[in-house]
């Protein structure tokens, strides 16, 4: 190719190409069959795309209910939140491991409490972490873990609302 031959070519019509100059070509994975081949493919038709559901009323119900709900359920939903990135590391170590689901809590705080380990029995988790705030609020100097426990029940309480329907 010249030099005169490229800029009339960069410079013509681009009507004027052939069509196998004018398809586009996806890069190739290793391997992989091409559709590039402007031939008909009819073994696999294509298949049905996913939808949204219908617009509608959204669910009046929060997302969760943590004023009934067991620890070790708690534990679940605040794991949850951890992976969805609504909790961050330092905020997941102080909420998302409830001290009950511990193997030793009869021999440790049930033993100065007297109460035995129940990880399966629903209960307000919500208060008690209004409880541990307060807490926190009270008695720790250290002004991180009361800011954190602070943004953990702010988090926590907006889970347990009802949705807000913004529109019309």
């Amino acid at each position: 190719m010249t030099i005169g031959s490229v800029l009339a070519r960069l410079f013509s019509d681009p009507w004027d190409r052939p069509v196998s100059d004018m398809t586009r070509r996806e890069p190739r994975l290793t391997g992989a069959p091409s559709r590039q081949d402007n031939t008909a493919v009819t073994a696999n038709p294509a298949a049905a795309l996913p939808a949204l559901p219908p617009p509608g009323e959204p669910s009046a119900a929060a997302r969760y209910d943590l004023r009934n709900v067991s620890p070790r359920q708690f534990a679940d939903i605040t794991h949850e939140m951890y992976m969805e990135g609504s909790l961050s590391w330092d905020e997941f170590k102080m909420v998302g491991f409830p001290s009950e689901l511990d193997p030793r809590y009869d021999q440790t705080i049930g033993a100065l409490t007297g109460e035995k380990a129940k990880p399966d029995t629903p209960r307000d988790m919500l208060a008690q972490w209004e409880h541990r705030v307060d807490f926190e609020q009270r008695y720790n100097p250290d002004t991180d873990q009361v800011r954190i426990a602070e943004s953990v029940l702010q988090k926590l309480s907006w889970q347990a609302q009802t949705p807000v329907r913004l529109s019309a």
